[in-house]
């Protein structure tokens, strides 16, 4: 039976004067509805600007109708109380008793990309189908992402968490945290796909990402979970895939987690500096949260295609700004980082032997027929202290094409393989859909 539309958090039969941290919770939730009746007209012209933007660079569809503002389900102020405050605020009553004990959260601060959640079907405590999410997260131009990215338009890693972080808002909302051992508190992305059907959308656009839940899989009293997901705005999908999680107990995550016993290659001899790590497309802005690569070498005719091998790393020092917001009581560095770090590796390459484009009409893509995979099978924590990856490039650039590169990767921290990470793409074009 679907749980009915309303807001699991202040819809309760208890006296709501008695209690004023939930009215308060009321109030905001109706000034949001009543903000979204006003800004429609404004919405509709937004869509419309972004149109005629699109159209003038190329990058991207908003021909279709754009859907009517709806309040949502949960809002943004109850989201980031489930990634760093009162889980219970968020989900209702039912989930007090997770805020007594460390328990799985959602990314906060920079890295929660999710606005609101406009709908969910499925019944608590039931973790099976019929389960399924809609979200909106909007694009803000100029937010650091767009600013400090050194290629043009939206990162990889953050479109991959637009993608991810409502599968577990949905999963939370189910009560699956309520269904397990005290101790499995521990929630990761293990592996997953991607296939893009179209560029990602430009800057200021709401994103929608519907999202279900295909299996639920107890092991050892553990739990693992598998979704699929898929982004659109303006009404065209240009993402889908499918994703799974798992649920664990702390102790089995401090384990030395791997992939298998590859090591780093050796980089000593036959590899050369590439030039230029700081190509962006807006100078002298600082990168805090980008800045992924401090070394980065090439080897022509190496790597297993025998087209190049791209090799870089960098130090931590357990201060790193992703784990305060990646998670709450359980600091590691979200995987789409290290996914983002390689992407940026084979962005300074491609600048370094292509000229660089005018920044006002790039566009980026990331798709290849084959869809973006990875495994993740390891964990990057406060107290390692070295990264490394290693790109294998599946092709060379054309002189006469348009720039673009595919490659193969793994991922090392402390010289353990921890990714593995397959059809890593990106296209370089400009003025026309890539």
């Amino acid at each position: 039976m679907d749980t009915p539309a309303v807001n699991p958090a202040v819809n309760h039969s208890d006296d709501l004067t008695k209690n004023p941290q939930r009215r308060l919770l009321d109030v905001m939730s109706a000034n949001l509805q009543r903000t979204n009746r006003v800004h429609s007209g404004f919405l509709k012209q937004q869509a419309a600007n972004l149109k005629a933007l699109a159209a003038g660079i190329g990058t991207f569809s908003l021909d279709a109708p754009q859907e009517t503002p709806r309040a949502p389900l949960i809002n943004r102020a109850q989201l980031e109380e489930f990634s760093c405050g009162s889980i219970a605020k968020c989900f209702g009553p039912d989930f007090a008793v997770l805020d007594q004990r460390k328990s799985a959260r959602i990314p906060n601060g920079d890295l929660l990309m999710v606005d609101q959640v406009l709908a969910i079907q499925g019944q608590r405590g039931q973790l099976q189908q019929p389960a399924d999410i809609t979200t909106e997260y909007q694009t803000i131009p100029h937010a650091w992402y767009f600013e400090e990215n050194p290629y043009p338009g939206l990162p990889l890693g953050l479109l991959m968490e637009i993608a991810l972080q409502p599968c577990g808002i949905l999963s939370a909302y189910l009560g699956t945290a309520l269904q397990l051992p005290p101790d499995v508190n521990i929630f990761r992305n293990l592996d997953g796909h991607i296939h893009f059907k179209a560029s990602p959308p430009p800057a200021g656009a709401f994103i929608t990402n519907r999202a279900r839940l295909l299996s639920s899989l107890s092991l050892s009293g553990m739990l693992l979970q598998e979704f699929a997901f898929e982004l659109s705005a303006g009404g065209q999908t240009f993402l889908e895939g499918q994703s799974s999680f798992g649920y664990f107990r702390q102790a089995e995550m401090e384990k030395e987690g791997r992939l298998d016993e590859s090591a780093p290659l050796d980089i000593s001899t036959g590899f050369r500096p590439v030039a230029d790590l700081s190509s962006r497309t807006v100078p002298d802005i600082p990168r805090p949260h980008l800045d992924l690569i401090e070394g980065l070498v090439f080897k022509e005719n190496a790597g297993k295609f025998g087209r190049g091998l791209l090799a870089g790393e960098r130090r931590l020092d357990g201060n790193e700004w992703f784990y305060r917001n990646h998670f709450y009581q359980d600091p590691v560095m979200p995987g789409s980082l290290g996914v983002e770090a390689m992407l940026q590796a084979m962005w300074s390459w491609l600048q370094e032997r292509q000229a660089a484009p005018d920044p006002r009409r790039a566009a980026v893509g990331f798709g290849l027929p084959e869809p973006l995979e990875w495994k993740y099978r390891g964990q990057v924590t406060p107290l390692n202290r070295a990264l490394r990856f290693e790109l294998h490039l599946k092709n060379k650039l054309h002189p006469h094409a348009a720039p673009a590169l595919a490659a193969d990767a793994d991922f090392f921290v402390d010289d353990r393989k921890i990714y593995a990470i397959r059809n890593l793409a990106l296209a370089l074009k400009e003025g026309n859909l890539l």
